[in-house]
């Protein structure tokens, strides 16, 4: 019946051993070398994808501690500019009450010195009355006074009075 169809009995048989052979050899040679790289590169792969994974998560981790850094220094910048807010309004506050102490003092100074300068111009004022009033009692002395010639002594003394001061004795 193998030949009616064209079939060589001995051949086929070649042909199936040859198959096998080439099979057994590809398997060998070829498949198993193949299905070991795929297995190695698939291997590379997931552990690609795990080594990224982990780095995700490292740089997250690193995005997380980045941004505590940043809110401790922001923390910290504000703390430090509430404290030199706090040091700048006490230094003006101690430079303002300085200032005012030294103005009442400069006050208080030249008061005494306004003072000073009226007790010796009243000092002066009487020193100059009184050298008028001797001079008037001299002249007094020197001369007999008529009630006109009285008046008229008391009046100039009150004019020379008031060209020396300001009338105050």
């Amino acid at each position: 019946m193998g030949a009616l169809l064209g079939i060589d009995g001995p051949r086929l048989i070649f042909q199936i051993v040859n198959f096998l052979i080439l099979l057994f050899l590809l398997q060998r040679l070829l498949f198993k070398p193949i299905l070991r790289l795929m297995d190695q590169r698939a291997t590379k792969i997931r552990e690609s994808i795990d080594e990224a994974h982990r780095m995700q998560q490292l740089a997250d981790e690193i995005r997380e501690m980045n941004e505590k850094v940043r809110e401790d220094a922001k923390r910290d910048a504000n703390e430090i500019l509430e404290g030199a807010r706090r040091m700048a309004e006490q230094y003006e506050a101690s430079e303002r009450e300085r200032a005012r102490k030294e103005a009442d003092l400069f006050l208080e100074r030249q008061r005494e010195e306004i003072q000073l300068e009226r007790d010796r111009a009243i000092a002066e004022v009487r020193r100059i009355v009184v050298d008028l009033a001797i001079d008037a009692a001299g002249k007094v002395v020197e001369q007999k006074l008529n009630r006109e010639d009285h008046v008229k002594l008391v009046e100039d003394f009150l004019a020379q009075t008031q060209a020396a001061g300001d009338g105050r004795v």
